[in-house]
């Protein structure tokens, strides 16, 4: 046992020292990390007069003829000052939309150009234009001029970036900026228009360049306009409300002719889609930051691009209306995909409300992925699904107070399967504990369910199958704290009393006693730790979680780092003379690769959960590490193969094969899973059992097959698989985006 234990926490220091290797690398990653916001401070003390520049960056009053520019649908010539800046004169109805739709940009966070409005201007050396010509007065004056600071030598030469493959998707800043293309209606989000240039100090700094198609009416290219203001007044701003998503108004479908050209009608169809599909938490954050706006800043937006007095007091009064609708949003309820312990089941908030990075947030000791649907309004709300595999399928309700108190949020949960499986959760959410990167979640739960069970060790045969009741109540509590957008870390606590009682016979009507007759002890409870008793374990640890994963478009990309060590006691055991107590570690690594493009990817996951006995003590069978199902080796039964160690590889191929939206569609895919546990306490000298101690090649089991997914969010899907092992064919229905 001592030289098991040894290789078990070897394994362990192992592990940990591979996470603590790549923390400096991670810190080193973000260091040189490309940028799309800026965080400007209080927005109510910017200066939206002078915009980005701020003062003192104004054009000079003594311009000299360059060059004339054949680019874009607006006439353009770039001229030089006094002072040997060079600037991009821009005529025509774009002029005065640009400059306002910069500023507002700015102040709420976002890299744009330096842009200033002048209703004359005169040009030295003014040459005829080719276009623009009437624009230019006789006496030589220009009429209506924006010019643009073109950027210096040494802030790098620029490239373009696209709306639908970036390194942002899926964060709240970029969502951000996706609501203001909405806000300002720019019915022009082609690639070319947005701009990406490294500085001196390296780091790519992500733009829009291009603006004016602003503030007037988006649609197909015979009914959009650019500033005209009651076009803008007009204009659809929130399209539909989920309960999670919003979808902004941006018709860009084509004029039907436009069918002769297919890549202009996929590009203008597909353009919709990026203001659509937006998390209610990250629209709210950007509305926030607008709301510290007063309406006189707004207005010197309008006024400095050189609009009516008229004009701009009506475009100020829609941009209010519209930053309240933001504001007004309701917060958004748990996400319909959450990371939580097995049999300990409570949907939770993620992202800005709880500070829980999405797609990692997560309760502790245990990782397992359940997928509940919510459907209703904010303080109650139907539930679909909710149990692990095995459960059928379930179903229940959802009270919450939501953000009636602020800063805490309580919630209680009752579900029910097909299988009758049960769970009561009330749970008390503090998002915010001195600082909004703190979290604190306290729960108790209450859970009914069976589980199967066929033997100890790798070699576990079919013939021993059967089930067990397990009945728990559990007191928890967790303490998270942000490090960063992607990095998390977290502590924990929990009792759980577990009742796990024999059923009356298995599939062949064999009773349970006659499987297990205590050949080796005549106490059950030590040739099976746990069954026919009730257990009270105590657990404390801690976590580390890493997630850069993109939902956003296509299929899903990135990394999903997860580690976690915890120490685990029995409290006094009523039923029966038992002594529990075990040390743990756990190491989930996946990894989503696109293969030439957004619509394959490749999904790689590896976990590793390391169990060693604390000297005389022993772990409950429904504790032990585990394998089999459609989360661990599909193929296989739930719960085929259990000991006190665990390792899991999958691989799994998608390719979509029809899309309606970047984040919805349908993917065929294809897999590979192979896995084995190993390590069993009991003390033997049945070389069956002392072979079930080590890992070996031996050991292994694989599955393999494929399926078919309807993807209907970032976090759901309708999803059909058939996993085949040398034990045969199993079907999987689920709704859940894999793994």
């Amino acid at each position: 046992m001592r030289k098991g234990r040894t290789r078990a926490w070897g394994t362990l220091a192992s592990s940990g020292v591979v996470l603590c290797l790549a923390l400096p690398a991670v810190g080193q990653e973000r260091g040189s990390a490309p940028v799309i916001w800026q965080d400007r401070g209080a927005a109510g003390a910017l200066d939206l007069v002078s915009g980005s520049g701020g003062k003192g960056h104004e054009p000079g009053s003594s311009l000299r003829f360059i060059q004339e520019s054949r680019d874009g649908t607006s006439p353009k010539f770039e001229v030089e000052d006094e002072q040997g800046t060079r600037w991009t004169v821009t005529l025509g109805e774009e002029a005065k939309s640009e400059t306002a739709a910069t500023r507002l940009l700015w102040a709420a966070g976002y890299l744009v150009d330096e842009d200033y409005y002048r209703l004359q201007i005169y040009v030295a050396g003014l040459p005829r234009l080719t276009r623009g010509q009437q624009f230019v007065s006789a006496n030589g004056a220009v009429n209506g001029a924006r010019l643009e600071r073109v950027p210096d030598a040494g802030r790098g030469a620029s490239s373009t970036w696209s709306w639908y493959d970036n390194p942002f998707t899926a964060t709240r800043e970029f969502n951000g900026l996706r609501v203001m293309m909405a806000l300002v209606d720019n019915g022009d989000l082609k690639e070319v228009n947005n701009a990406v240039s490294d500085p001196a100090s390296g780091v790519a700094m992500y733009r829009i360049s291009d603006l004016g198609a602003t503030f007037g009416r988006t649609g197909n290219a015979r009914d959009r306009t650019k500033g005209v203001v009651n076009d803008y007044a007009d204009t659809q701003f929130v399209k539909q409300v989920t309960s999670t998503h919003v979808d902004f108004g941006l018709r860009s479908r084509p004029f039907f002719l436009s069918a002769f050209n297919p890549t202009e009608s996929r590009f203008r169809t597909r353009m919709q889609g990026v203001v659509e599909q937006i998390p209610i938490a990250d629209a709210r954050w950007i509305g926030a930051r607008l709301s510290q706006l007063s309406a006189e800043q707004i207005a010197d937006c309008f006024r400095v691009g050189g609009f009516p007095p008229e004009d701009v007091e009506a475009y100020t009064r829609v941009v209010l209306r519209r930053i309240a609708a933001l504001t007004a949003l309701d917060a958004p309820p748990p996400p319909v995909s959450v990371d939580v312990p097995a049999d300990v089941t409570s949907p939770v908030v993620a992202g800005a409300d709880t500070g829980c990075i999405e797609s990692t947030c997560r309760y502790v000791p245990v990782r397992e992925t359940l997928t509940a649907i919510g459907i209703g309004g904010t303080h109650a709300r139907a539930l679909l699904g909710g149990f692990e595999q095995g459960a059928g399928m379930g179903g229940g309700v959802l009270v919450t107070s939501a953000t009636a108190i602020p800063v805490l949020e309580l919630r209680a949960t009752a579900m029910v399967s097909s299988r009758l499986y049960r769970r009561v959760d009330l749970e008390a959410l503090f998002s915010s504990i001195r600082g909004s990167r703190n979290h604190v979640d306290v729960w108790f739960s209450y859970a009914r369910r069976d589980t199967a069970f066929f033997d100890i060790g790798p070699r576990a045969s079919t013939d021993l199958e059967t089930e067990f009741e397990l009945t728990r109540r559990s007191y928890q509590g967790s303490f998270l704290r942000d490090l960063s957008g992607r990095l998390q870390t977290g502590a924990f606590v929990q009792v759980m009393n577990t009742r796990a009682a024999p059923g009356a016979a298995d599939t062949t009507g064999t009773l349970v006693s006659q499987r297990f007759p205590g050949t080796l002890d005549e106490s059950p409870a030590r040739w099976l730790p746990g069954l026919d008793s009730t257990t009270r374990i105590r657990s404390f640890g801690g976590f580390l979680a890493y997630d850069t994963r993109d939902n956003s478009v296509g299929l899903t990309r990135g990394l999903n780092l997860y580690g976690r060590l915890a120490s685990s006691d029995g409290q006094g055991q009523p039923n029966v003379q038992a002594d529990y107590g075990w040390l743990e570690g756990e190491v989930d690594a996946r990894a989503y690769v696109p293969l030439g493009g957004p619509k394959t990817s490749l999904q790689l996951r590896s976990r590793g959960l390391l169990k060693a006995p604390k000297s005389g003590s022993q772990i409950p069978f429904y504790d032990l590490a585990w394998l089999g199902g459609r989360t661990y080796v599909r193929g296989y039964s739930s719960y085929r193969f259990r000991g006190n160690n665990m390792l899991l590889v999958s691989t799994e191929v998608q390719r979509t094969v029809s899309a309606s939206t970047g984040v919805r569609g349908v993917d065929v895919f294809t897999f590979v899973d192979a896995g084995q546990v190993w390590g069993d306490a009991r003390s033997s000298t049945d070389p069956v059992i002392l072979d079930n101690q080590a890992f070996s090649s031996r050991n292994w089991h694989a599955g393999w097959g494929g399926g078919v997914q309807y993807r209907h969010s970032r976090s759901v899907a309708v999803r059909l698989e058939a996993g085949r092992s040398p034990e045969g064919t199993v079907l999987y229905f689920s709704l859940s985006r894999g793994f």
